[in-house]
């Protein structure tokens, strides 16, 4: 499967453009290559002679926020395309090579990113740079193709998001509440885009955005640097920079947002009050604070906002906190589930209410904070095991913040968080911030339940 992914710019270059890093930065591993070619493809390769497998992954830095009205979508699409057939191979070459040779491949598409990502064993990791590099210049476009894609992309957005009354109203949420954003369309696109699609269009979207200085190759696993940087050179070298910049995508924390949306679903028979705060960019100052907030929140086995507003104030039958967390920022959310017989005006005023309690901060102790660290830590440690998600971290860290050297001292970082930065964080973006309100009411409830519901609080207590 390659799916599009729900959620949440210029390529960025190190400052180190056409020199190879690693030896003399503490930050980054013993061995590790960092270079921006001439074309302007960003590589980076970390060997590791531990793993048996190698992880390759090319980031092309264009997603469904910045596709134009009209193309919903088409982002996903091309993702499908890639697989296609090239000037020199045949149709699924690509995935046939990686069956054969016991590899995997896929790709993914969000709001930010289109990643194509491979597994395989050493000795076959050089076809897999060739094939890379041959489908990012001599991609074939053919109507046949495009409609048969088309049609598995729009199988994938009805059984994903049109059968699915959750994700129709996450979409429409999604919708309501950023108006003209570009976060404001869902990766899966739009049935009517997608059916739109042609080949010119495809081709004019690959002739924009599939280019090396649109790009960034990372290569993690038992490689020699040098010897596959040379490779890298001799493949994709010769191809030439060209497209167009994408739109620059508005922070979230700073978009002007509706106080208050209801919307109305296909959904059982509860109402859900929601509280939204947005967050800045991950490359912000307090991005570490946040990282840190949101496993105190909700990260491990206890979530504060659901142990204070059901478990000690009893004001709904569930509630929770969920985070957000895109290139251009993410959010706090805070959400709180009645059945229908409550007012919505009295969900908000009880939300608040939790809310203004949790900003007293009694829960922000040491104890708390040193195990919210660790957690951190932990989940950090774990993506060192696997080359994939070391590639991940690696493409994510230059895209995302805009140097791939913090994709390797975030623990640092993490450890070096204190009470005061969580604290100002908390303060700064959820207790002194007014909330985004969104309602969702079902669409039909039962008589028995809209009449008898009220007793339900009586006997849950």
């Amino acid at each position: 499967m390659r799916p599009g992914l729900f959620p949440f710019t210029a390529a960025v270059v190190l400052a180190c453009c056409g020199t190879t890093a690693g030896a003399g930065n503490p930050s980054r591993p013993s061995g590790y290559v960092s270079e921006v070619l001439e074309n302007g493809l960003a590589v980076s390769i970390l060997p590791d002679p531990t793993s048996p497998i190698v992880a390759t992954q090319v980031w092309y830095h264009v997603g469904s926020a910045h596709e134009e009205a009209g193309s919903r979508g088409l982002a996903h699409l091309f993702e499908h395309l890639m697989f296609g057939e090239t000037k020199h191979r045949p149709k699924e070459e690509y995935s046939r090579f990686h069956t054969r040779h016991g590899g995997d491949e896929n790709a993914f598409t969000t709001t930010d990113e289109t990643v194509y990502v491979s597994e395989i064993g050493p000795e076959s990791h050089s076809r897999v740079l060739a094939m890379e590099a041959d489908r990012m210049v001599s991609l074939v476009l053919k109507e046949e193709n495009l409609e048969n894609e088309k049609k598995i992309v729009t199988e994938e957005l009805r059984v994903r998001t049109e059968n699915d009354p959750y994700s129709r109203v996450l979409v429409a949420a999604q919708k309501a509440l950023l108006g003209k954003h570009p976060y404001a369309y869902d990766p899966s696109g739009s049935k009517k885009d997608v059916a739109a699609a042609t080949v010119a269009s495809c081709r004019r979207f690959y002739e924009a955005y599939y280019h090396p200085n649109r790009a960034h190759l990372v290569i993690v696993g038992p490689v020699d640097a040098e010897a596959t940087l040379d490779e890298v050179r001799r493949l994709f070298g010769p191809i030439p920079a060209g497209g167009q910049e994408p739109p620059e995508i508005p922070p979230l924390h700073t978009w002007t947002y509706p106080e208050e949306i209801d919307l109305s679903e296909d959904l059982p028979p509860v109402e859900t009050a929601i509280l939204g705060f947005p967050l800045p960019p991950p490359d912000s100052e307090d991005a570490d604070a946040l990282d840190v907030l949101a496993q105190m929140l909700a990260g491990g086995s206890v979530d504060l906002f659901r142990e204070e507003h059901v478990r000690v104030r009893h004001r709904a039958i569930e509630a929770g906190t969920e985070f957000l967390d895109l290139r251009r920022g993410g959010g706090i959310v805070f959400y709180a589930v009645s059945l229908p017989y409550r007012r919505k005006t009295t969900a908000f005023a009880d939300m608040m209410e939790t809310r203004e309690e949790l900003s007293r901060l009694r829960w922000l102790t040491d104890e708390r904070l040193e195990s919210a660290r660790r957690a951190v830590l932990r989940q950090e440690l774990g993506d060192l095991i696997f080359s994939a998600d070391r590639a991940d971290a690696v493409g994510r860290a230059r895209w995302w913040l805009g140097d791939d050297g913090r994709a390797f001292d975030r623990a640092e970082r993490i450890r070096a968080v204190t009470r005061e930065q969580v604290a100002a964080a908390y303060g700064r973006y959820v207790g002194s911030r007014r909330p985004i309100r969104l309602y969702v009411r079902p669409e039909k409830v039962p008589l028995l339940v809209r009449l008898f519901g009220w007793l339900y609080p009586l006997g849950s207590r």
